[in-house]
């Protein structure tokens, strides 16, 4: 997409690669540049659909570093703030379908932070990260719910960092001297309130400071990659409680990379090109693996400035130095032979054994043993689904077979036999 300025002297384009990451759904994948030109791509072929050049079309204007925001996609609308300074016109959805501006509402400044959708006291709502405050708006009209100010107001440009929404729990952190804070967020008869909780200051310590690396929320706790200019390589790791910011751990040499929730588990990438699992615990910092997925040194420097992907039990890294695609997924179990019924043997004139195996011939383990039933019938005109389970005791021979002794009534009539194996 676009280039990333780095230290903010060198020239657009000439910096360490991308700085916002494509949206996608069924049909559309979304992109918006650094020079806030917005794009929508058919999702099966990437062919362009529609164009918008945010700047010439709708009189969008740039920030220092140029934009970072990714594009904030909600199903049928993508959310961007156009840093328009007059006509309450900055915050803007557009269309999916064609990218026509859908709506756009109230005066505010763009951050290099990428809005988030979230639904708060049963209200869908897109929340802007602006130069003032947080900004709340109904996603499908526009029309504003509430505002929280910045207790760090005010703020410049490099806000990074995208809220976290858990609940009506609030978590945004900023860096620079400013700190984090969390708020909770309530609607009483249509009146809407953002009531700050905590905030701590620069004062409180680097995890507290996050230029750009988005925290996550899990189970009520934030797990938050600090980091600032002068940190750097030994920016932490650290688990701060959501509803009173105490610190619970920190754990240093992290950098400032990024990191993402994959199901229950964090997936880390370190600024030196590490992906770290982690297992999210208030209690004590519990790593579960490691791996260098890029090496960088004197003559091949790199630095990893993002965050991982997750999917279909792929993880996808990107460093400055190049991607890398990782398959993590668990192999599928071996497909197990079916059952089958072997021919009835007579143990007596009353006794018949009923012998299971396997259509390969391979053993039956004790694990399917609890699943397996043999049924009978006097009448083949009746569904095998209605068939009555035979109750007496099955067995597992030492060859894997399964037995079953039935007993012969002298006035039974015909008897078939099936087996069976539930789910």
């Amino acid at each position: 997409m676009t280039g990333n300025g780095g230290d903010g002297a060198a020239p657009y384009n000439t910096g360490d690669g991308p700085r916002t990451s494509p949206s996608v759904n069924a049909d559309r994948v979304i992109a918006l540049s650094g020079l806030l030109h917005l794009v929508g791509l058919n999702s099966t072929n990437g062919a362009v659909v529609w164009s918008n050049d945010l700047v010439s079309a709708f009189g969008a204007s740039n920030i220092p570093w140029e934009n970072a925001a990714s594009p904030c996609l909600d199903d049928d609308l993508v959310f961007v703030n156009l840093n328009i300074s007059a006509n309450n016109q900055s915050l803007a959805a557009f269309h999916t379908v064609d990218g026509s501006l859908a709506w756009s509402s109230q005066n505010e400044g763009l951050t290099h932070s990428t809005p988030v959708v979230a639904n708060i006291a049963g209200v869908r709502q897109v929340i802007f990260p602006t130069q003032t405050g947080l900004v709340s708006l109904d996603r499908s009209t526009g029309a504003f719910l509430w505002k929280f100010v910045y207790p760090f107001f005010p703020i410049s440009t490099s806000m990074g960092a995208s809220p976290v929404v858990y609940s009506n729990f609030i978590y945004c952190t900023a860096a620079y001297g400013r700190g984090a804070f969390a708020i909770r967020v309530t609607s009483s008869s249509g009146t809407w309130t953002a009531t700050q909780l905590w905030y701590k200051n620069s004062a409180a310590g680097l995890p507290y400071r996050s230029i750009w690396m988005s925290p996550v929320c899990y189970q009520g706790y934030i797990y938050s990659l600090a980091g600032e200019n002068s940190t750097f390589l030994t920016a932490p790791l650290s688990c701060i409680e959501l509803a009173t910011g105490n610190l619970m751990w920190t754990t240093n040499n992290f950098g400032m990379g990024g990191l993402i929730l994959v199901n229950t588990n964090l997936l880390v990438l370190t600024e030196t090109g590490q992906l770290v699992l982690v297992q999210p615990t208030p209690g004590a910092y519990v790593e579960l693996a490691r791996y260098q997925a890029f090496q960088f040194g004197s003559e091949a420097p790199g630095k990893c400035w993002n965050s991982p992907a997750f999917s279909n039990g792929r993880i996808y890294a990107r460093s400055t130095r190049g991607g890398i695609a990782l398959n993590v997924s668990v192999p599928a179990p071996p497909s197990l032979s079916p059952l089958k019924l072997l021919t009835p043997q007579f143990l007596s004139s009353t006794q018949l054994q009923l012998a299971v195996s396997t259509a390969d011939g391979t053993p039956i383990n004790s694990n399917r043993l609890s699943k397996i039933e043999v049924r009978a019938t006097n009448s083949l005109s009746v569904s095998p689904l209605l068939w009555p389970k035979l109750t007496n005791t099955l067995a597992l021979t030492t060859d894997g077979l399964v037995l079953l002794t039935y007993t012969i009534q002298n006035d039974q009539p015909r008897q078939v036999f099936i087996t069976v194996e539930q789910p």
